[in-house]
């Protein structure tokens, strides 16, 4: 075994458990349930997934399930989609050859609630976990795990597998040891209190407990991580972004938030990474985020000396960004920390730090209900992440979308949404580049007024009112609608292409 190998497996009593994937592969029989981890594109396990593969390719016939709290990359979930072996995938997912089979009913798919699965996952509820594979930095010397950079749902992984093959992750720094706060719940009824206070509080340990006997394969792994180049935010991104700090600007102006505002959660993207670019050259200060995945933009608000803190149980970083987290480990090891999607997608906690919810949607209705992950209510894009949790059990649940896609073609805000994921009642505003409506306390009409008129593109707002008015004398009632004419909308875009 070579120096640089034993520096990264600590334990010499896990030394002999160091095999080939084909070996480690060996280990997956047909009809296995594997449950692993990642984010797209950072730290997630590859070759042992890749050597499966090759075997479904060679003419065995394996079909898997995949468990993964977290969205798993092509050398996961693509590899193995293009082979036709899964048979069902429980979680998000971000594959586009596995979201056509999805969409194609060629795999079965539940996209479960990412701070539910750990749980479903010790209690059995889909039956035993055959597989575990972890994707790691290293192994200490008492055999724990440090896992890569998107942990995610690994610890419970650990715990619950029959069998769990770790891959030393050699495109993970040596020195990510320390940026992880592990911190396992045990199931109801012995689930305990999580005694964090504020974001930037350690509650746990910076591995994942194992030991040498509850690992029986270890692989290396050289595979690159395939990350995007950066992208700055486009126009229409900063102007959703800077309308919302016009209402964060509001909220502190009347004494409702602090001038630094409460721990953020904030997704991926254009308009994620717009907004926090927007708080990086604004007053706001000593800025939290609480959230599921960390991007480039946390780095960015570090390196500005604005951040207090970056939570997550993932990152999504490009290129540059992944390049300047591993050259300056040292300066980030006091800001970001890695935690159990337990952890950070807890309603417990989302409610304790008063987080306030900063998501995406497909489309948003007149009533503010969100759809934020079929198109047409009929296929299925990545999957509704932790939108929910961070909704219902945030200080503020904010919903931000372009009001309109495809060149004009489409309206974000539509009469009924085609599918709901996050109900009217869990939606306090909407902000789109048009401006934004703070629905809180209003009744239903007088929300339809405040979407159309504040939200919507300038092109849909007669057809919506018309809708909406018509909906009012002909149906009445506390929230109209006309139902023989509610997915006129999205009828309209399925015969010509276009909402209009």
């Amino acid at each position: 075994m070579d120096e640089n190998l034993k520096k990264r497996i600590r334990n010499e009593k896990l030394w002999k458990k160091v095999v080939t994937p084909d070996v480690a592969a060996r280990a997956i029989r047909d009809g296995d349930r594997i449950g692993t981890h990642g984010a797209t594109f950072c730290g997630y396990p590859k070759v042992t997934f890749k050597a499966l593969a090759e075997r479904i390719k060679q003419g065995e016939k394996i079909k898997v399930e995949i468990w993964s709290a977290s969205l798993v990359g092509e050398d996961a979930d693509g590899v193995l989609a293009s082979c036709g072996g899964i048979s069902k995938r429980l979680g998000s997912h971000a594959d586009t050859t596995l979201r056509s089979q999805i969409n194609n009913r060629q795999v079965l798919c539940n996209d479960v609630r990412g701070e539910m699965l750990p749980q479903y996952v010790q209690r059995g509820i889909f039956g035993k976990l055959d597989v575990a594979v972890i994707d790691a930095a290293a192994i200490d010397e008492n055999g724990n795990i440090i896992p890569s950079v998107s942990p995610a749902d690994a610890c419970y992984l650990v715990q619950a597998a029959e069998k769990v093959i770790v891959e030393i992750d050699h495109s993970q720094p040596l020195g990510l040891e320390g940026f992880h706060d592990v911190f396992p719940l045990s199931p109801p009824p012995e689930t305990q209190t999580i005694p964090l206070r504020r974001s930037y509080e350690r509650i746990g340990t910076p591995y994942i407990p194992a030991g040498p006997d509850r690992i029986d394969y270890i692989v290396e792994s050289h595979v690159p991580q395939k990350l995007p180049p950066k992208r700055d935010p486009d126009e229409e991104g900063m102007m959703i972004a800077r309308n919302l700090l016009q209402f964060f600007r509001k909220e502190v102006a009347s004494g409702r938030l602090g001038k630094n505002l409460l721990p953020l959660e904030s997704g991926l993207g254009n308009v994620a990474d717009a907004v926090l670019r927007q708080l990086g050259d604004s007053e706001f200060e000593e800025i939290e985020i609480f959230t599921a995945v960390i991007g480039d933009s946390a780095l960015d608000l570090a390196d500005r000396g604005k951040l207090k803190a970056a939570n997550g149980c993932a990152c999504f970083f490009s290129a540059e960004g992944w390049e300047k987290f591993c050259s300056h480990l040292d300066r980030y090891r006091d800001r970001i920390i890695f935690r159990p999607i337990e952890i950070t997608n807890s309603p417990e906690l989302v409610y304790r730090l008063g987080v306030i919810g900063l998501n995406g949607a497909v489309e948003v209705d007149i009533y503010g209900h969100v759809n934020s992950s079929h198109i047409t209510g009929t296929r299925l894009l990545a999957g509704v992440g932790g939108a929910g949790v961070f909704a219902s059990n945030g200080s503020i649940s904010i919903f931000l979308t372009p009001s309109s896609s495809a060149k004009g073609k489409v309206s974000a805000v539509v009469p009924m949404v085609s599918h709901v994921d996050i109900t009217e009642h869990n939606v306090d505003v909407v902000v789109t580049e048009q401006g934004y409506a703070d629905l809180r306390g209003l009744a239903p009409h007088e929300r339809a007024v405040e979407m159309i008129e504040k939200c919507s593109h300038p092109d849909y707002r007669p057809l919506l009112m018309d809708y909406y008015r018509r909906a009012e004398k002909e149906a009445g009632g506390h929230e109209p609608h006309l139902l023989g004419e509610a997915f006129s909308f999205h009828e309209r875009f399925k015969k010509t292409g276009s909402m209009k």
